[in-house]
Parts: structure tokens; sequence; C-alpha cells
């Protein structure tokens, strides 16, 4: 029973930090430009200071940054030390880990675009609230703090952005990150596999209550979560428990509320997150009739919540060899790189702690002569900050192209993934088709979203097609979980000639 638990939970633990090494490298980083390049007074008048578009800005600036809310945690923090008010601050730190470029073209062709906007509106909505009523009742929520040194122009300046993000790395930042993924593990440990697939369908009145109430300590990317409320679209969900999963799995961390109460009282805190909660459940029934899509036979269950769930029944034989298989090609499959970037973090933050941080900080933030040179001249820090994190913005865009290829690019993987699916369903190879059938899940999404992309439009033929295909492997899911091996071979030549469909009419954007 000890090795059920300790492999279940090691391998979500390095689901999630493979999942939000990236998000969180890009969440140090925004923090320390906020502070070595723009400075406390730039950052308040980037958030809307003195206007009474402060939330709006905070809501505007979240759905464009990438970040995840573990990610969020730093660029608050930062925000906070800037003195920006705590109703822009929520508006920001709510709506950042929600919704960026990629997330939003990929939720817009998983569900009708009218949802996905009725989500972005409602998101605004809460934010708005709670920042207004915030603001109302909490106005001395801003704290005092020293002078801020800022590094002098030139390499200083750049090597100050890097030395503030390594040295919130091993700070009191990591301390909330890390309470915020162990949560999410403890969570997916205390519920046996597929124990969350019931509950959630459209006759259930509660199913908005209920998946508020498990979404909260969970951690779930922009991206994953987009996915997730397009499955529950798609399978005839509950719309309300869709948008409770957004709002309070994806745009809130146990950690987040942690510094959340740390920073503002355990009183206010309280007040906050009750009428987060309050918000969130009342829009979720207020959505959920109108927005439920039509002629959709409801699937009965739901695969949204597998992954917050433990990975293994405990009926399983030898956990650590599958543990070991799992973790090493979901690596393969998710590894960007933030990993190693995260993990050079850590190390130069513990030299440097090791070391002293009072040397750096004096060669860091001390003026330096400037040397006479004809055509050399100083660039404003806020030009440069603003240049940097509109680049971040930019390679959002720009990354959805590689994300999300074209038809032509992505059909051959897909077509050796399915085989794969296939082969190992036909052979009841259980945890190879286990492996597989995401995979070949994922990538018929990303096939729609790259045509999306690039055309502005997917046509009602291609969309049924790529539904259809989704939906036999949701059946072959099924048959694979509970071993059922009597129509196994059956069920696995019907998802082979459904991507055969799949293919022909998508090769039409690949020709």
């Amino acid at each position: 029973m000890l090795e059920y638990y300790l492999f279940g939970g090691g391998l979500r633990l390095g689901q999630i930090i493979i999942y939000s090494s990236l998000w969180l490298v890009i969440g140090f980083i925004v923090a320390g430009i906020f502070r070595n390049m723009l400075g406390p007074a730039k950052v308040r008048k980037l958030f809307g200071e003195g206007t009474k578009r402060g939330i709006f800005t905070g809501w505007l600036i979240g759905m464009l940054l990438p970040v995840c809310s573990l990610g969020a945690i730093p660029i608050v923090r930062e925000l906070y030390r800037s003195k920006v008010k705590g109703g822009t601050i929520i508006a920001f730190g709510l709506t950042a880990p929600l919704f960026n470029p990629m997330s939003i073209l990929y939720g817009l062709t998983l569900s009708d675009p009218i949802a996905i906007l009725s989500f972005s509106l409602c998101a605004l909505v809460i934010v708005g609230l709670l920042g207004i009523l915030w603001d109302r009742f909490y106005p001395d929520t801003v704290e005092e703090f020293p002078d801020v040194k800022m590094p002098a122009p030139g390499i200083k300046r750049i090597a100050a952005v890097f030395y503030s993000a390594v040295r919130d790395a091993t700070g009191s930042t990591l301390i909330y990150v890390l309470i915020g993924i162990a949560c999410s593990v403890l969570t997916a440990v205390s519920f046996e596999k597929g124990h969350l697939q019931y509950g959630v369908e459209q006759d259930n009145v509660l199913a908005p209550v209920l998946v508020a109430a498990v979404a909260l300590p969970i951690y779930s990317t922009p991206l994953l979560a987009m996915s997730q409320v397009g499955g529950m679209f798609q399978h005839g969900n509950s719309i309300g428990g869709a948008f409770a999963l957004l709002i309070l799995g994806a745009g809130a961390n146990i950690g987040l509320l942690v510094w959340f109460n740390v920073t503002y009282g355990w009183k206010r805190s309280l007040a906050f997150l009750t009428l987060l909660f309050v918000t969130t459940i009342a829009l979720a029934y207020a959505i959920d009739k109108p927005l439920t899509p039509k002629g959709i036979t409801p699937a009965g269950h739901s695969h949204a919540f597998d992954v917050y769930t433990h990975p293994f029944n405990k009926s399983q034989s030898d956990i650590g060899r599958i543990w070991r298989t799992q973790l090493s090609e979901f690596w393969r499959v998710n590894e960007l790189g933030g990993t190693w970037i995260l993990g050079g973090f850590l190390l130069a933050g513990i030299v440097i702690r090791c070391c002293g941080t009072a040397r750096v900080e004096s060669w860091l933030y001390s003026e330096s002569p400037a040397p006479e040179r004809k055509y050399d001249f100083d660039v404003p820090g806020w030009v440069l900050g603003g240049t940097t994190v509109s680049g971040l913005i930019a390679a959002s865009v720009v990354g959805c192209y590689f994300y999300y290829p074209s038809p032509e690019q992505l059909l051959p993987d897909l077509s050796t993934i399915n085989t794969e699916c296939v082969l190992s369903a036909k052979n009841q190879q259980w945890e190879a088709a286990e492996k597989w059938i995401p995979y070949a899940d994922d990538l018929s999404r990303r096939l729609e979203v790259g045509v999306f992309l690039r055309n502005g439009s997917v046509d009602e033929f291609k969309t049924a097609k790529a539904k259809t295909y989704r939906d036999k492997l949701d059946k072959l899911k099924e048959l694979v979980e509970q071993r059922e091996g009597e129509n196994i071979e059956a069920y696995a030549m019907d998802l082979s000639k459904s991507y055969q469909r799949l293919s022909r009419a998508f090769k039409d954007e690949a020709e």
C-alpha cells in the first residue's frame, strides 16, 4: 500500500514539475524585469495607478502574459512590493493563469467561440467585482517598502534581472510554490483512479459546487485546463462545472492563497476566498443552461479529472516499473527545456546565497562611471522592460504556430500514434494502450487548432470527423481501463477506420 501512494504521488509530482517549470521561469523573469528595468513607479503607472482602469489593466495584462497559477506567484509578490493596489493585484493574479494566446486559440476550436468569449467576460466580472470591493473596503493594503535601488544601465541592469530571478527561485517565493505543488499531489493520491469521472453531468444540479470543492487545491496549466473544458463541452458535461474548473482549478492554487493570507491577514483572505467561491458558483449556474451545447448526447462520465486523481489502480502490480516508464515518456513528450532552466535557476540561487548576496548586490546596484563613447547612449529601463515583456507576449503568439503545426506536419505523427493505439489495444497490451490514447486525443485537438490558426475557421465536416475520432478513443479507453478483452479488437478496428476518415478530411489542408 505504501508503494501505491509513493509511486502515485511521485508520478503526479514529476508531471506537475515538468508542466509548470517553463511557466515558473517566465514568472521569475517577468518579476525581475518589473523590479530592475521598470522600477516601482513605472510598474504602478503600467497598471493604471491614479486612474479608474487599474483593474481592467490588470485583467488585460494577465490575459497576455503566458504564466500559470504557480508562475503568477513571483509576479504578484513583485506587484505588492511595487505598491500596486490590492484590487489590481487580484485582477492580474486570477486572470494570468486562465488565459493566454495559446490557450484561447485552443479553446476556440474545442467549443463554441461564444462559450470561450462568455468565459472570458465572466472572468472579467469576477476579478472586477473582487477588485472593486477589495479597494472599496480595504484601501489601506498598500505597504510601505524601502526605496528600491535601480541597477546602472548596461550589463548590470541585465544581470540584475537574472539575479532577482534566481534569488526569488530559492527564496520565500519557492515555499509558496512548493505548497501549491504539495497540495495538488496530496489531492491526487487522495482519490482513487477514475473516482472523479462521475458527478459532473448536465442533470446533476450540484455539479458546479462539486467541481469548485475539488478544483481549488489542484494545479492546472492554462492549456491543460482549456483542453479539459473543451472536453466537457464535447461530452455534454456540466458547463457550470467546466467554468468552475477553469476559474478555481487553473486560476488559483493553495500556495497563492497562503501568500495572500500571510500578506493581507486571515480575515481579509477569508472574505476574499468566500466572495471568490460565491461569485464563481453563481456565474457557473447562470451560464450553465444557456451555454449547454445542443444535439450532444451526454457521455455519462468525464475524463477531465483523471489527471487529478491517483494514476494507478490498487490492483496493479509492478507499479515501480510502470512509474518509471510513464514518467520518462511524459518527460520525453512534454519537456520543452523549462525543467533544465528552472534547475539552473535553483542551482545558481543556491550558489549565490551560499557565497553571500551582499557582495553581488553591492556590484549590481553601485553606480558605474559612464565611458565616453560617441555613439553610446542609455536606453531607459522602462523601454527595455516593456520591449522584453512585449517580446514574451509575441513569443507566445509565435509559439502557437510551433505548438499547433499544420496538418501536413502533424498527420504523420498522429498516424504513427494511432497505429500504436490500435495495435496495443488489439494485442491487449493495456499499459501501452493507456499511454498512447491520450497522445492521440491531444494531437487530434492540435490538428483542429492548427487549421483554425492558419485559416481562421474549421469547417463542420472536419470538426465532425475529429469529434467522432475522439469519441472512438474515449470508448476504447474505457474498455482498456476495464481490461475488457472480448470486444476490444472490434473497437480497435473501428478506431482505425475513424482515423482514416479523419485523415482524408484534413489532407485537403495538407495538399
